[in-house]
């Protein structure tokens, strides 16, 4: 077959300038190497800065690209499976309504200009659920124990040494990659760090002295770094990373060489990057949370007890516990850096007679430290029928609306649409509030033994402007299996107790549910018995996404959890189907044992070969109690845009180069080759590049089947148009030299010429 020599030069030149870079270009940071602190962060900040300014419009497209999974978004703040093209804000009223578009840095923080460069820049812009992310509002990131859920995320004051304001805690996989956002946003924008921090973007970012060119604050930097140490970077980072640079034509240095983030903020500062030197790895403790509170249990005689999670890396010595409050005892008092770099736990034990007992347990070395609130609280063993028990939910954290299990003040619950509150209406410094939806409610999650006479209350309506709430009450003798009704109320303004009497043997528990009306507040529930509490360990695994995956493709990860109540075996947990499971999304199994306490854990496809749905199931397990939890996932077919050979969804000039170069040099990437196969002829050759330059010349589905042909002729072009279509022909001063509406050949003189169909209505003229 003739080739379109000439015509193929042509196409070259034009494409050369238009390839997208979709890996770190070779040399990209050189000029960064040997240099260290303020040099190492200028010399980054001179290769990164000036990128492609992209509209706030483009930024919906640009998604697809940075942040898709096929057509699913993948959101940052919730688990909802967003669709690309509907899901977009939008109004929203609650979580899951629609995705908008996220600045992880607000641009409150620097006065919300949508003309300001750093509006648009994709490297910190995210789609994330609407309605979180108007709940993250403006706070900074930073961890917040006990804060209340929003998404995948946490709300609360900050439990991070160096600052106690509100702060927005996303969920633990994506800490290192909002972590190292930040650090590039400090770094691309060095020269003006004091336009960032209006509001509360002073708490992250400062001009001061005392921070000299880091642009962050101290405990910003710390936060930050902790984030980064715990959670490295992923894959879904690196892909993300390439998409943008491929879109605005910057890097984010952190993603590319982690260890950075330690030469200019961490423990390699002083020390010149790139000559060899290694950084030395900073120990961290990720288990238990600093500031978190743990609920040791009741102590009924015999003493309760509580295991604890202790994990960390790169420790290198050993660690003390110790434990503070009349009480509590704890063991073991000494770990191994050993062991807790291989993950471990300790025992709370709670002796005491106090009804609201309070300590801390701290886990500390000379390398890292950690302190850890307890709770806990005391009923007397078996007391004579007539004796009441009580929750009053003091010491329990507050927040709300959940639906997920809860430890009260004495026994284990299940919240529906129902929070803790300090709210007017209560006994003490705590009450239970419902929500206004026929689905509010409270269950307990244990058995009282030995039978119940009675149950009382107090409850209120939450506001005089709402409708009188109605609640029924019910109980249950198989451990919540089926209910019974044994009565109903409608509180009112007026703060009073309600009794039911039901006079049942046998293991009971019970469940309040609102039918009706607006919000009401309960507390004091006291439950009328013969014996005290029996706290049975329950196992909970969280609702799980749909997995997506591309044909041939790398899998989507979902994240669970597994949580327990008042259990102390290790949990068996498995996978069944085409999935595997792991702690660390690095490692992959069918099967993995976990800390008594729960865990996260993540699931992805074992095989993404074959097309399709799959279905399996998640269980976990004790020699006690079992739970389990569907998965589900998809493969979806690979579609083949014919001529998209380097992957950018559209078919153009680029791709012919990208298909010469494969041809050439056979390393191009990204390169689609089921794409490249442009003639569909089971190969990758010159064929496909003729294929390809016909169908942007107009062929249509005449694809392999030339309109025209060019071909050298003794001292010139010869132009062949053996169909007879309408054709100009132009030199590179963009003049019209011939035209041709017959069949035939027209020999023109030596030069390089741009042939143009009006087959495709358009014409092409290069100067």
């Amino acid at each position: 077959m003739r080739k379109k020599l000439n015509f193929l030069l042509l196409l070259i030149a034009m494409a050369v300038s238009m390839q997208a870079v979709a890996a770190v270009p070779s040399g990209y940071y050189n000029n960064a190497k040997n240099k260290s602190d303020k040099a190492l962060m200028s010399a980054l900040h001179q290769i990164i800065r000036g990128h492609t300014k992209r509209s706030y419009t483009n930024l919906w497209s640009d998604f697809k690209t940075t942040d898709c999974n096929g057509m699913t978004i993948i959101d940052r703040y919730s688990t909802t499976q967003f669709t690309y093209s509907t899901n977009q804000c939008g109004t929203y009223n609650a979580l899951g309504d629609c995705y908008n578009r996220e600045h992880s840095i607000p641009n409150s923080w620097w006065g919300s200009s949508s003309s300001d460069t750093a509006y648009t820049d994709l490297h910190h812009m995210f789609p994330v659920d609407g309605w979180v992310n108007s709940q993250r509002g403006n706070y900074p990131f930073g961890d917040c124990a006990n804060g209340t859920a929003k998404g995948t995320g946490k709300l609360g004051s900050c439990t991070f040494s160096g600052y106690n304001g509100t702060v927005f805690e996303v969920a633990d996989e994506y800490k290192g990659d909002f972590a190292r956002v930040y650090f590039y946003f400090a770094t691309r924008y060095m020269s003006r760090i004091g336009d960032f921090t209006n509001g509360t973007g002073s708490v992250v970012f400062t001009t001061s002295t005392t921070s000299g060119y880091l642009g962050l604050t101290t405990w910003a930097i710390n936060q930050l770094l902790e984030w980064h140490r715990n959670d490295p970077v992923s894959t879904l980072e690196t892909t993300r990373n390439d998409a943008v640079d491929g879109i605005q034509h910057n890097r984010n240095p952190f993603i590319d060489n982690p260890e950075l983030v330690e030469y200019i903020w961490g423990n390699m500062k002083g020390n010149a990057w790139g000559n060899g030197t290694t950084p030395t790895p900073t120990p961290t403790l990720t288990a238990p949370t600093n500031g978190s509170t743990v609920n040791v249990g009741t102590n009924t005689g015999s003493g309760v007890s509580k295991t604890i999670t202790v994990s960390g890396s790169n420790l290198t010595t050993s660690l003390s516990v110790t434990v503070s409050g009349n009480g509590f005892i704890v063991s073991p008092t000494t770990l191994s850096a050993s062991s807790v770099n291989n993950g471990t736990s300790v025992t709370v034990t709670y002796n005491g007679t106090a009804t609201n007992a309070t300590g801390t347990l701290t886990i500390s070395s000379s390398e890292v430290s950690s302190t850890v609130n307890l709770t806990a609280s005391y009923s007397s063993g078996e007391v004579p029928s007539g004796d009441e028990t009580i929750e009053t939910w003091e010491g329990c954290g507050t927040g709300g609306y959940w639906t997920k299990d809860v430890q009260g003040h004495t026994f284990s619950w299940y919240f529906t649409d129902a929070g803790i509150w300090a709210d007017n209406n209560k006994n003490g410094a705590l009450s239970c509030r419902l929500g206004k939806s026929a689905s509010s409610s409270i269950h307990m999650t244990q058995d009282v033994a030995g039978g119940a006479s009675k149950i009382s209350f107090y409850a209120a309506n939450w506001s005089a402007n709402e409708a009188a709430p109605t609640i029924q009450v019910m109980y249950s003798t198989n451990s919540g299996s089926t209910w019974t009704a044994i009565g109903s109320c409608s509180p009112n303004t007026a703060w009073q107790q309600y009794s039911f009497v039901l006079n049942v043997t046998g293991n009971v528990r019970f469940k309040i549910q609102q039918t009706a009306g607006g919000r009401l507040n309960i507390d004091d529930i006291t439950i009328t018995s013969n014996s005290t509490p029996v706290l049975n360990p329950t196992i909970t695994i969280s609702a799980l996404s749909l997995i997506e995956a591309e044909q041939g493709g790398a899998s989507s990860v979902v994240r669970g959890t597994v949580t327990t109540e008042n259990n102390d075996e290790n949990i068996n947990l498995t996978v069944s189907g085409n999935f595997q499971i792991s702690l660390n999304k690095t490692t992959w199994f069918k099967s993995l044992v976990l800390d008594p306490s729960g865990e996260v854990f993540y699931v992805r496809l074992e095989n993404t070969n074959t097309a399709g749905e799959f279905n399996g199931t998640i269980q976990a397990s004790t020699t006690q109690v079992s739970a389990s939890a569907d998965v589900d996932g998809v493969v979806n077919e690979k579609a083949i845009n014919y001529g998209d050979v380097n992957m950018d969804g559209t078919v153009g000039i680029s791709d012919v180069t990208a298909l010469i170069d494969y041809l050439l040099g056979g390393n191009v990437s990204p390169f689609d080759a089921d794409a490249a196969d442009v003639n569909q002829d089971g190969m990758i050759s010159i064929g496909d590049v003729t294929s390809l330059i016909d169908m942007l010349l107009g062929s249509g589905s005449k694809v392999g089947v030339p309109l025209w042909d060019a071909m050298p002729a003794v001292g010139g072009v010869a132009v062949e148009n053996p169909e007879g279509i309408a054709l100009e022909i132009y030199n590179l001063d963009g003049i019209c030299v011939s035209t041709i509406s017959e069949s035939g050949i027209v020999e023109l003189t030596a030069g390089i010429y741009v042939v143009a169909s009006d087959d495709i209505s358009r014409k092409v003229v290069v100067k």
